[in-house]
């Protein structure tokens, strides 16, 4: 994350300007981006508990609670989080990816946990998540990770709800006001000088 020192927005206050404005455009491309699959999910009142074949052919974002399936945990893989903070405060394992089968050749549902996870401990056991997002949980890494040799291949965020679709959004929504705020007084700024010279 680039640092601007505060020293040179006051004397150029259109960085400031400039720079709080692209947070806020680039914010609302997220927000009108993740908006259809949000309200898609905030029509969930519960998941729907339904098999994998009939997962794995969903088309759209869904919220669902997975009913059957051969968990393969000798193929399970984890992913690391990169240096920084987040891998300071959250740990190293970002993500175990663990594929599950069902009765249809070709057809695999990763279950992609937050961190670290034994899955001798988890496999066989249901599991509620996100299916479908292309935008607020991203699973495009994880896609290319298992779409090798033509299986139908679809990544659940398991423990993903509607309501944390909710708090992303609303803290995007958050961020956007911040940078228009930043615009707002940065331009503030360069107009009481304009006006002052």
């Amino acid at each position: 994350m680039a640092h601007v020192d505060p020293a040179v927005l006051r004397k150029h206050p259109i960085l400031g300007v400039l720079v709080g404005g692209a947070a806020a455009v680039v914010i609302g491309w997220l927000l009108a981006s993740g908006s259809g699959e949000a309200r898609a999910l905030l029509d969930q009142k519960t998941p729907d508990r339904i098999s994998l074949h009939e997962i794995v052919n969903l088309r759209g974002i869904r919220w669902v609670t997975l009913t059957d399936g051969q968990w393969h945990c000798e193929r399970a893989i984890t992913t690391e989080r990169p240096m920084g903070l987040e891998r300071w405060v959250r740990g190293p394992i970002e993500t175990t990816e663990v594929p599950v089968t069902g009765t249809i050749a070709g057809e695999v549902l990763v279950a992609s946990f937050d961190g670290d996870v034994t899955c001798a401990q988890r496999a066989g056991s249901t599991v509620s998540g996100v299916v479908g997002s292309t935008e607020i949980f991203t699973s495009q890494a994880a896609l290319r990770r298992w779409s090798r040799g033509g299986d139908r291949v679809v990544i659940l965020h398991v423990g993903a709800t509607p309501r944390m679709a909710l708090i992303m959004l609303v803290g995007l929504i958050g961020v956007a006001v911040l940078g228009i705020g930043v615009a707002g007084h940065y331009l503030t700024l360069m107009l009481r000088s304009g006006s002052e010279g």
